[in-house]
C-alpha cells in the first residue's frame, strides 16, 4: 500500500513539475514576441471541419512582413471566399486589395495590430494574440504539459499541449516550441463539442475541427526596407466604393 501511494504521489509531483515547464516554455516564448519589432515569415494552414456529418477542407497559405507598430505587406491565398488578397500599411495609409475582383479599399493605416487590428495579419495574427493571453489566469480551467520533443523543418521543438473542457466542448491545442529561439513553428488544434440545434426536438449538433499550421521564419528583429510596405494597386484596379453610414455594407463584385 505504502509502495502505490509512494507511486502516486510520485506521478501527481512529475505532473505538477511538467505542467510547470510548460507554462515557462510558453512564457518564454510569449515574451519572445511581445519584444518583437519585425518579422518576416509564412504560414501554411490545414483545417478540417465536421458539422453534422459534413466535412469541409479548409486550406490556406499567407506570407508576411511586418514592422511594429504599424507597417505591414501580406499576401494571402486559399479555397475559402475572399481568401486571397493582399494588405499593405506603411504606417500611414492601409490598403486591402482583392486581385480576383480587382477592387481595393484605402483607409488611414491602424496605430498597431492589436486587439481587432489583429485580423490584418491573418492567421498569424493568432501568434501575436497568443502572446497577450494570461497564462495565470486563475479563473482558467486549461491544463498544461510537455509532451516529449520534435524536430520541424530542421529546428528541435518542445511539443507543449493545452487542454481546455468545458460541459461537453474539448479542445486540444499543441504548440511545437522552438529549443533555441522560442519561436513557434507549429501549431495544432483539435476539437470536439456540440452546438445547440436549431429546434428544441433535435438532439445537439456534433461538431469536430482538426487545424494544422505551420510556420517558417525568413527574418525576425531584423531591418526590413520601407519600401517592402508600399503597395500601388493595378492600372486596372477600382476603389470600392464603401457605402453611407448606417447602410449596410454590398458584397464585392467580380469584374465584368
Amino acid at each position: 500500500m505504502r509502495t502505490l501511494i509512494a507511486i502516486g504521489m510520485g506521478a501527481a509531483l512529475l505532473s505538477g513539475l511538467l505542467a510547470q515547464d510548460a507554462k515557462a516554455l510558453l512564457k518564454q516564448s510569449q515574451q519572445k514576441y511581445r519584444q518583437m519589432q519585425s518579422m518576416e515569415a509564412t504560414i501554411e494552414l490545414k483545417a478540417e471541419m465536421n458539422q453534422g456529418g459534413k466535412t469541409s477542407q479548409i486550406q490556406q497559405k499567407a506570407s508576411l512582413v511586418m514592422q511594429r507598430p504599424n507597417k505591414l505587406a501580406l499576401k494571402s491565398s486559399g479555397n475559402m471566399p475572399f481568401a486571397t488578397q493582399e494588405v499593405y500599411s506603411d504606417g500611414k495609409e492601409l490598403t486591402i486589395y482583392m486581385p480576383a475582383m480587382k477592387q481595393y479599399i484605402k483607409r488611414p493605416a491602424p496605430p498597431n495590430f492589436e486587439g481587432p487590428n489583429a485580423m490584418l495579419l491573418g492567421q498569424l495574427g493568432m501568434l501575436l494574440g497568443f502572446a497577450d493571453e494570461n497564462l495565470d489566469d486563475p479563473n482558467s480551467k486549461a491544463k498544461y504539459a510537455v509532451k516529449g520533443k520534435k524536430t520541424i523543418a530542421g529546428k528541435p521543438t518542445h511539443i507543449v499541449e493545452v487542454t481546455e473542457r468545458q460541459g461537453n466542448n474539448t479542445r486540444v491545442i499543441r504548440l511545437y516550441v522552438g529549443e533555441q529561439d522560442k519561436l513557434i513553428y507549429r501549431l495544432e488544434m483539435d476539437q470536439k463539442g456540440q452546438i445547440p440545434a436549431g429546434q428544441q426536438d433535435q438532439p445537439p449538433m456534433q461538431v469536430a475541427m482538426k487545424v494544422e499550421a505551420d510556420i517558417r521564419y525568413a527574418s525576425f528583429n531584423k531591418p526590413i526596407p520601407a519600401s517592402r510596405f508600399k503597395f500601388t494597386p493595378p492600372k486596372d484596379a477600382k476603389p470600392m466604393q464603401m457605402p453611407q453610414p448606417g447602410t449596410p455594407t454590398p458584397p464585392p463584385q467580380a469584374p465584368k
